[in-house]
């Protein structure tokens, strides 16, 4: 017989189950399997998909075979041990199944269908069955505890339908030999402390639910447990401890709850820990040592919490890292050099800590490197003079923190830069013209800095600006330069508090998509443009 190995059992939402095994002592030879199927096509209609569901008028139907109809697959003794109907569109719902036809069955598979109903208890005769997806379809209702029965079954998926409920620990007796190997499920209510009964689970996945209480403690005796997701829920506490200690995890989302205290401080002992996100909690103390020495790391997420720890000391080299978020914590320490080491990261924030120091040229080593954001930290010195090497750069966020010296004029050579942030800080001297080759720019705000001269004509290039220009702030000074009015897509446009004289270019007025303008503190005077843009400003929009 065909084996179905996959390892998830997907079960979303259940309520209140009514342990229902009728028919257990039913006679499967008493009606034909093709009278079963039938009669379930009766009940659901003629649909052009099992249109071949059908037995000759002169056939004895006792003694018909529905061994070739469409999705149907037999054993060599003649019984159905499949029914495969996924992705063709079926209506209709499952009540008039009678499953006590099919104790072969291996796989039942259904899912992005459009079946209606509830899920009937009967499901739980099917005990040989190993392959079970209803997913994605429109069944309603509560899941019956007779699935429990199914105890052959490493893949079951109820998952995206409209099934309610609260996750009942009758699902998961004591564990046996046979115990299911994956599970994904989504409730509401507390998890209940009996999932430790599980012992050859290697998946729970319980996310994007309304989850709420504890993390029991014996899921940390879940030594197989490769995969633990309970991101997006209500659940609150602490972490326990032994979470650290289940030496097979590779996969670990604790993100967007309301956890406090510490982090499991030994995450990653075995060094397997792949993808980890903690991110929008209250977690508090200090970043995992385990992190250190945890170079099999891709993707983690910690931002949104008040995590401590010094991130020149707390972090290693992770050469397979492709995203690291630590924003808004309370981080402290230097810019390591050795974040030039992790050659994958394609985005990389450490916004809102006390990081201190200068950039290291190290980092120019990131060349996939597509969004950095270390604003609102203590940074100072230059911006690296070379930085036309992360070539591949579509976000640079560097505001809010003490740099100096002059803009580098090889951020014109960004060709996919489309957000660049480097206001408050302390940057001087010209506007480089280079920056008009920045083609993809669509936010760029300058402000708050001590740049000087005039705009450069070449700022009227960033003919994809939407967001916002904002040089305000500034020590800018000549007249406003008529090519800004290029910039049609443009919907905040601020030049306020610098040196700017003269009268406004009536080429502004062609600015047809601006919602905010602020001209003031300058030395400008004359008329505004006489254009239906302008005229629709309030005194309030333009000061």
């Amino acid at each position: 017989m065909a084996k179905y190995p996959t390892k998830y059992l997907s079960l979303p939402l259940l309520v209140s189950w009514v342990f229902f095994i009728s028919h257990s002592n039913a006679q499967p030879g008493l009606k034909s399997q093709a009278e079963v199927l039938l009669k379930w096509k009766q009940s659901i209609g003629n649909q052009s998909i099992i249109s071949s569901w059908f037995t000759p008028s002169n056939t004895n139907l006792s003694n018909s075979s529905p061994c070739h109809w469409r999705g149907i697959n037999c054993s060599n003794a003649g019984q159905v041990i499949a029914i495969n109907l996924a992705y063709t569109g079926l209506k209709g719902t499952l009540e008039h199944l009678d499953f006590s036809a099919f104790p072969q069955l291996l796989r039942l598979d259904l899912k992005v269908n459009q079946l209606t109903g509830t899920i009937p208890p009967s499901v739980g005769l099917l005990t040989k069955l190993q392959y079970l997806d209803l997913s994605t379809n429109s069944l309603s209702g509560t899941i019956p505890l007779s699935v429990s029965n199914l105890s052959n079954v490493v893949e079951l998926d109820f998952s995206r339908n409209m099934i309610t409920g609260e996750l009942d620990s009758r699902l998961f007796p004591n564990a046996t030999e046979s115990a299911k190997t994956g599970l994904i499920i989504i409730f509401f209510g507390p998890i209940p402390s009996s999932l430790g009964n599980l012992s050859e689970l290697t998946a729970l996945r319980l996310a994007e639910n309304h989850l709420s209480g504890k993390i029991p403690l014996s899921l940390g005796s879940l030594s197989k447990l490769t995969d633990l997701r309970l991101f997006i829920n209500r659940l609150s506490g602490s972490v326990p401890q032994e979470i650290g200690n289940l030496s097979s995890l590779g996969v670990l989302h604790l993100a967007e709850n309301n956890f406090t205290g510490q982090l499991p401080q030994q995450l990653c002992q075995n060094g397997k820990l792949v993808n980890f996100s903690a991110a929008y909690n209250n977690f508090t103390g200090p970043i995992p040592r385990s992190l250190r020495n945890c170079p099999t790391l891709f993707r983690v997420r910690l931002e949104y919490n008040q995590l401590s720890g010094n991130l020149d000391q707390d972090f290693g080299v992770y050469p397979s890292l492709t995203y690291m978020d630590l924003s808004y914590n309370q981080l402290q320490g230097k810019f390591s050099p050795q974040w030039g080491q992790c050659r994958n990261l394609t985005l990389l924030k450490i916004a809102g800590n006390m990081i201190a120091g200068e950039i290291p040229n190290e980092i120019l080593q990131l060349n996939q490197l597509v969004v950095l954001d270390l604003s609102s930290n203590q940074l100072y010195g230059k911006i690296p003079a070379q930085i036309e090497k992360l070539s591949e750069l579509a976000s640079l966020s560097l505001q809010n923190n003490k740099f100096s010296g002059q803009i580098p004029s090889g951020i014109g050579q960004l060709s996919n830069l489309e957000n660049l942030d480097l206001s408050f800080n302390k940057l001087n001297g010209p506007i480089p013209n280079q920056i008009g080759y920045c083609s993809r720019l669509q936010f760029l705000s300058l402000s708050k800095n001590s740049l000087n001269a005039s705009i450069p004509l070449e700022i009227g290039n960033l003919v994809n600006l939407q967001t916002l220009l904002d040089l305000s702030y500034n020590s800018l000074t000549g007249k406003i330069s008529p090519q800004i009015g290029k910039l049609l897509r443009l919907e905040n446009l601020n030049l306020s508090h610098n040196n700017f004289f003269s009268t406004i270019p009536s080429s502004l007025g062609d600015m047809v998509s601006l919602v905010t303008i602020d001209l003031s503190y300058n030395d400008l005077e004359g008329p505004l443009p006489n254009t239906n843009a302008f005229r629709s400003f309030s005194s309030t929009v333009i000061r």
